[in-house]
């Protein structure tokens, strides 16, 4: 497939037909955005246009393609077919706007911009960029979602192309990716040719209905090889971390031991009881608007204090439960060895929120002060690997398997 798509790049510029095409796959909010004055708005919803202007091409080119037998529907194409996210969720799935989502237990793991299916059950995907911006980010997420992807299809090599609205040619980004033989990148013309192209009342007429096309497949017709249990592996993963603690391990070797690729990036260790987020509040600074909390205000303003370790950086995460709205404030981690309020985690993500949501106190303060010991807190280069001297305790309870 990646030959094949090299030899006929020249056919993914950008064109009248496909941006009108492209269209279907935005909805009129977003096709106002194409027009707006304000410049990230605009560019935000160009990324989107853009995306479907690839697929539309992409599609096209099918047709005359002997190695691909088949591109997964998206956006316009697949919008009857979304599920909405709950618990227990594993695997591939279509999002309400018809995106491509690997759910693991309900929660967003990886979007994937282009999906296709080669013969003897090749799977290939591809990333599409309008920006230079993020590139070492957008490369950990690459190899992260061939990791997704060659988990669920048992194998190793899942082939990946990045198709880009500006040449990326010479970044050392693209360069590490391309010693890969089995990746690939096309660079093409930008939107600003083709928009001048379009008459002012195209933008919003432009209907919404699927596509017939010989080679659109559904998503269900990618069927994994490997049952992904996320909730298991994670699990796993959390009492691994939980039995360190207790044994004074250094938390830097966890991911070491292992021995094989997980997909679990995120750990939830558990919600804090209130003795414990309290200890955590006195003992390190949480930020919200540059405003200290203290031990009492995280019991009168938060429901609940959740904590978990992203890996592989293994640095601490914590997600406050507001009073008021249904949300939760994710709580960074910051060298200086301060949490700061980042973001919000809300319904809009669903799977992570209802996640979130089912997580009950089980961290005290025993638990919560041998944390503190280990290193995981600890904003000093080396911390994790040197963590404390711990005494030996009794070996924390194993948790409850779902």
């Amino acid at each position: 497939m990646i030959p094949f798509l090299l030899d006929n790049q020249t056919s993914l510029c950008p064109t009248r037909d496909a941006a009108l095409r492209a269209l279907r796959h935005l909805s009129r909010e977003q096709r106002r955005q194409l027009l707006s004055e304000d410049n990230g708005t605009m560019r935000a919803a160009e990324g989107r246009w853009y995306e479907a202007m690839i697929y539309e091409m992409i599609l096209d080119l099918s047709i005359d393609s002997p190695t691909i037998q088949g591109v997964a529907g998206k956006g316009a194409d697949a919008r009857r077919r979304w599920n909405k996210a709950t618990l227990g969720q594993n695997g591939l799935f279509y999002s309400r706007s018809g995106d491509i989502k690997i759910r693991g237990n309900g929660q967003d793991l990886a979007e994937i911009d282009l999906l296709m299916a080669g013969s003897d059950r090749v799977i290939m995907f591809g990333e599409i960029v309008t920006s230079q911006a993020n590139l070492r980010e957008l490369e950990e997420e690459i190899e992260y979602k061939k990791g997704l992807l060659g988990y669920l299809f048992g194998t190793e090599r899942i082939r990946f192309i990045l198709i880009s609205s500006v040449d990326l040619s010479k970044m050392s980004m693209v360069k590490r990716l391309l010693r890969d033989e089995s990746n690939a990148f096309i660079s093409t013309a930008s939107c600003e040719g083709v928009r001048k192209l379009i008459g002012p009342s195209e933008w919003l007429d432009a209907p919404r209905m699927p596509r017939n096309q010989p080679k659109l497949i559904s998503l269900n017709q990618f069927v994994p090889v490997r049952r992904m249990d996320y909730r298991e592996l994670h699990d796993r993963k959390r009492q691994h971390i939980l039995d360190a603690i207790s044994a004074g391990e250094p938390l830097a070797c966890i991911g070491k031991s292992e021995g094989q690729w997980s997909p679990v990036r995120k750990v939830i260790l558990g919600a804090l009881h209130p003795n414990a987020a309290r200890l955590l509040a006195e003992e390190k600074v949480l930020k919200v608007k540059e405003h200290r909390l203290s031990g009492r205000e995280m019991r009168e303003r938060y429901l609940k204090a959740v904590l978990a370790v992203d890996f592989p950086e293994c640095e601490p995460v914590l997600y406050l439960r507001t009073r008021r709205g249904r949300e939760y404030l994710k709580m960074a981690w910051l060298k200086n060895g301060t949490f700061r309020c980042e973001s919000s985690r809300s319904k809009k993500m669903l799977g992570f929120f209802l996640w979130l949501e089912s997580v009950k106190p089980s961290l005290g303060t025993g638990i919560t002060r041998r944390l503190l010991d280990s290193g995981l807190f600890d904003p000093r280069p080396g911390a994790l690997e040197r963590g404390r001297p711990l005494a030996k305790s009794r070996t924390l309870p194993t948790i409850e398997r779902r």
